[in-house]
């Protein structure tokens, strides 16, 4: 894994406020604005019991708790948190007013210490302050735990027919040739799924099997319910169906990646084009999103919208890679590479061209990377992603912010990767 920088800067910082007082989370929003390159996802929550619903589907890195009631619940709950989200760290939020109120000051921390809170932070908050409190938990290089955690990474798009799944199942297989038995595909495609279908798999179990064991679900658990394919990857499979599609939720799916990830080195996550909870649970866990985009011009309108979306949705294009699929034969009048990275104003990372054999091969069952391929256009193109997940391509969860139109840094501009890959199909 690329060296640690710090944390709250190379991913979104996921937040949970628990707390009586709602002006609490609009506080935290504003002291966070006035914090550079720091981006976060808050959630809040009345009471203890919301706190722990959340708690579970978000599995949020900060929890912010007011010092506003019994400090004895309070390190009830703290503790409870803790048990729900491990690697979690807690925060009391107080006013000098409330303390002095309940036992003494010392007392106080003595027994939020025992339950695991991690710092404290006074209110009215401040930038400043909440600056040091983050860069005291985040900032440090990660214990080896968390540096032993898997990377999760998300292919989406908002219009199906693009090549998602292809794509996704062809960097699973090439990372699993690396990493045999260390590499999860999950087909989060509810209501369609065909990764199983594209490896000629006939799974015994699925995604739908996970989430009716999700209160037991452990490491050994979910292996015994993934299928091994001969490129050494494991799948969980999609529902067989939309019925029993709608069992699997956003916690389910917080649970699952929560798990996944503490148990294999990749987790490639194929969803699908609606963007409702369980996908957007998904980008709250992910690392990288694969953002893959059709060279018609409706699919590239799609994105353009999409795109500010995921941002909102707490997505930086930092974590993000735009890659342009041309899943069809070349045609006169075909948008090019940098048509498509002017109407997005965004930089390209990478164009997949158009190969007769990857059809061929979805017809197959069998993976185009699996088939000696790598040295034609399309296996280059996906040895490339494989590198960039794998850190040959550089800082994948560092990497600078490309400018609009311009270049990220180790990346090719859009027209500088389309030089020479739609010609002659």
């Amino acid at each position: 894994m690329p060296p640690a920088q710090h944390e709250v800067d190379e991913r979104t910082l996921r937040v949970l406020i628990v707390g009586s007082d709602p002006s609490l989370e609009d506080e935290f929003r504003v002291a966070l604005s006035g914090i550079a390159d720091t981006h976060g996802v808050l959630h809040f929550a009345e009471t203890y019991r919301q706190a722990l619903e959340i708690g579970r589907a978000r599995q949020p890195r900060l929890i912010v708790i007011d010092v506003d009631r019994d400090v004895a619940d309070i390190a009830g709950v703290s503790k409870e948190l803790l048990e729900a989200v491990p690697g979690a760290s807690v925060v009391a939020a107080f006013k000098l007013d409330q303390l002095e109120q309940n036992a003494s000051e010392s007392a106080t921390i003595i027994e939020l210490l025992r339950a695991q809170v991690r710092d404290f932070i006074r209110r009215p908050l401040s930038a400043t302050e909440l600056r040091v409190i983050l860069d005291r938990l985040f900032s440090r290089v990660a214990p080896a735990a968390e540096v032993a955690q898997g990377r999760v990474v998300t292919f989406l798009s908002n219009k199906g027919g693009v090549g998602r799944s292809t794509l996704a199942v062809n960097v699973a297989c090439g990372l699993a040739v690396r990493y045999p038995d260390e590499v999860l595909l999950i087909d989060a495609s509810l209501q369609g799924g065909s990764c199983a279908w594209m490896l000629a798999l006939k799974p015994q179990a699925g995604i739908v099997d996970v989430v009716r064991q999700k209160d037991r679900l452990d490491a050994t658990l979910l292996r015994n319910l993934t299928t091994k394919h001969t490129s050494g990857l494991r799948l969980i499979a999609a529902p067989a169906d939309a019925l029993e599609g709608a069992e699997v939720d956003d916690e389910a799916i917080a649970r699952l990646l929560s798990m996944a990830r503490r148990s294999f080195r990749y987790v490639i996550v194929d969803t699908h084009a609606t963007l409702d909870n369980v996908v957007m649970t998904a980008l709250d866990l992910t690392d990288i999103a694969f953002v893959v985009v059709q060279g018609m011009a409706p699919a590239v309108a799609g994105v353009a919208k999409l795109l500010p979306v995921l941002e909102g949705l707490g997505l930086p294009p930092s974590r993000q890679r735009l890659v342009l699929n041309y899943n069809y034969q070349p045609f006169l009048g075909n948008l090019r590479p940098a048509d498509i990275a002017d109407r997005l104003q965004r930089t390209i990372e990478y164009v997949v061209p158009y190969e007769k054999r990857v059809l061929q091969s979805m017809n197959a069952g069998s993976p185009q990377v699996m088939q000696g391929g790598w040295w034609q256009r399309f296996g280059k193109t996906i040895t490339e992603l494989v590198d960039d997940l794998d850190g040959a391509g550089g800082d994948v969860a560092g990497a600078e912010a490309a400018p609009p139109g311009g270049r990220s840094r180790g990346k090719l501009d859009a027209d500088d990767r389309g030089k020479g890959l739609l010609a002659g199909g």
